[in-house]
């Protein structure tokens, strides 16, 4: 008895002291994981903070030297005779000199060599700004050339009665699908991109000055052209100028002219085909992603970056699951179908302006009227100057997003152990819909990374759907979209710190139509066509189960 309680006194000390070292190596594993979690955290932190600094000293340079350029063209020939001629006295002011006060003559002289250093600088600068001047009138006479080419051969080439693109034809039109997607697709992540598809009339074309210096990469713009506006071959390149104006100070852009009417037919403001159009610059496209916005919307400066950042972590938690899974070992060869969320906010003004000019000297007197990162963003709504897109009239449109929520950096959901050490995060998910008129902004993926064998086109097949061409004017056009994806089943996500604002401008001609139901049939045609619309999806779509549903009230 007595060796058995000596046994038990040996061997319990040692399994405690075991249990302690064990425990004191979990604790150090553990304190290990935790440093090395934030110091990923701080790492990302302060590399936000770095990628934020140089994106407004990028815009900032962006903007000082479009405003350059702006000066470049104003400068001319008399400008640079006066600043000979005033180099040429200054020259004869040296020879006079006094000699009874030589401290005064010397004093002069040196003031007058200043003068004629300045002088001769400030020539220089303009002589340079002419040559400048010359290489852009260059640029923007090659623009106007092409952008004339164009209308050209659309009015000796006219579409004869093309068909429209509807949810009937959607499997048709993406195997026939005449896309730019490259036939070699994508090398997954390091080949996502994302290019912005903008249709406009004329009258809005200079909201894109701003655009072109917060978004770097590939814009597709589509431009509403009235047939009745260019008959007149003389008045062609008056007409198309503000257009070869903005391109030539924004490489990034690809213009397409959209004529619309005919002699037979002509065009006006209630028919304008804005879903044509947008499937048009759909059609340009070769990129991975896309980005499908309303002029007026004009990106944060950081909108670009931070896309691609959270599509890359999309794609690195989608081949992680796929592994861990115990499929394919090289990860996933497609790219995530998701619509991930842009969130919308517009700049308020009172009183609004009532016409191009005044709303043009926004920007033209104050560079920060719209914020430009997160940090602006969140004053501008505090200060009551920023609210949600259209929260004060229609509530429905963006209330889905839970934009207040995204104002207090509420952006990502958890993600296990594995994935927070490899610093991915993943976006907030939207699991209801507050209402079917739920209509944002969204980035989706367009053309495939691995080209599908079931296209019928020499094109690639796209990953999305396109725009129903049978809603035109104003009204239910971008949310029968949205509503199209939803019943497709595509999964929502919203897209944290960066965002869109809208600027303010005049009331289009066509939203005038559609406020006008007395005079006008627009509005209760496009609200008949889009509840018939609803329930052809409810019938197309009916297998589909993991579709978003609508939220409990």
């Amino acid at each position: 008895k007595e060796k058995r309680l000596l046994a038990v006194r040996n061997i319990v000390p040692k399994f405690f002291d075991r249990n302690l070292r064990d425990d004191k190596a979990d604790g150090d594993k553990m304190m290990k994981k935790q440093q090395i979690s934030w110091d990923n955290s701080l790492a990302k932190q302060q590399s936000k903070q770095e990628k934020d600094e140089q994106i407004l000293q990028k815009l900032k340079d962006r903007r000082k030297e479009m405003e350059r350029d702006g000066e470049i063209r104003q400068a001319d020939e008399k400008g640079n005779t006066e600043n000979h001629n005033h180099l040429k006295s200054g020259d004869q002011s040296t020879n006079a000199t006094t000699p009874d006060n030589r401290q005064h003559e010397e004093d002069s002289r040196q003031r007058q060599q200043k003068q004629q250093h300045h002088e001769q600088q400030e020539f220089s600068r303009k002589s340079n700004a002419n040559v400048k001047a010359k290489e852009f009138e260059v640029s923007k006479k090659a623009i106007l050339e092409s952008l004339l080419l164009q209308i050209q051969h659309q009015i000796e080439s006219p579409p004869k009665n093309p068909s429209l693109r509807t949810l009937h034809t959607l499997d048709e039109d993406l195997s026939l699908s005449l896309n730019s997607c490259p036939k070699e697709g994508f090398s997954l992540p390091k080949d996502v991109s994302v290019t912005l598809v903008i249709q406009c009339s004329m009258d809005r074309i200079w909201l894109l000055r701003e655009t072109c210096t917060r978004w770097p990469d590939p814009i597709v713009l589509v431009v509403y052209i009235p047939h009745d506006t260019i008959k007149d071959i003389t008045v062609r390149s008056i007409l198309l100028d503000p257009i070869a104006d903005i391109v030539t100070n924004c490489p990034q852009m690809k213009v397409l002219l959209h004529i619309h009417g005919s002699d037979d037919d002509p065009a006006d403001s209630s028919s304008y085909p804005v879903n044509v159009m947008r499937n048009k610059g759909l059609d340009a496209v070769s990129t991975s992603h896309i980005l499908i916005m309303d002029v007026d919307l004009i990106p944060s400066a950081d909108l670009s970056h931070v896309v691609k950042d959270n599509l890359m972590d999309q794609i690195a938690i989608a081949n992680h699951s796929l592994i861990a899974s115990g499929g394919n070992e090289k990860g996933i060869e497609e790219i995530p179908i998701n619509a991930v969320v842009v969130p919308a906010f517009e700049r308020k003004v009172h009183p609004p302006c009532e016409d191009i000019e005044s709303c043009q000297n926004y920007l033209k007197e104050d560079p920060n009227f719209l914020p430009s990162l997160f940090n602006d963003l969140k004053e501008c709504a505090d200060n009551k100057n920023c609210i949600v897109f259209q929260e004060d009239m229609n509530w429905e449109g963006h209330h889905t997003t839970e934009s207040k929520k995204w104002l207090k950096s509420e952006w990502y959901e958890a993600l296990d152990g594995d994935h927070a050490e490899n610093s991915l995060q993943k976006m907030r998910q939207i699991s209801c819909f507050d209402s079917l008129r739920y209509e944002p902004y969204v980035v989706l993926p367009w053309c495939p990374a691995k080209p599908s064998a079931s296209s019928s086109s020499n094109s690639p097949k796209p990953l999305t759907p396109y725009y129903d061409e049978r809603f035109y004017g104003y009204g239910k056009n971008k949310i029968q979209h949205v509503s199209h994806l939803r019943y497709r089943g595509v999964p929502f996500s919203v897209l944290p710190r960066s965002f869109v604002v809208h600027h303010p401008h005049p009331e289009s001609s066509v939203k005038q139509v559609w406020n006008d139901r007395t005079k006008n049939a627009l509005h209760g045609d496009m609200d008949k066509l889009y509840r018939d619309y609803m329930n052809e999806l409810g019938e197309v779509y009916k297998g589909v189960k993991d579709k978003i549903p609508q939220c409990d009230r």
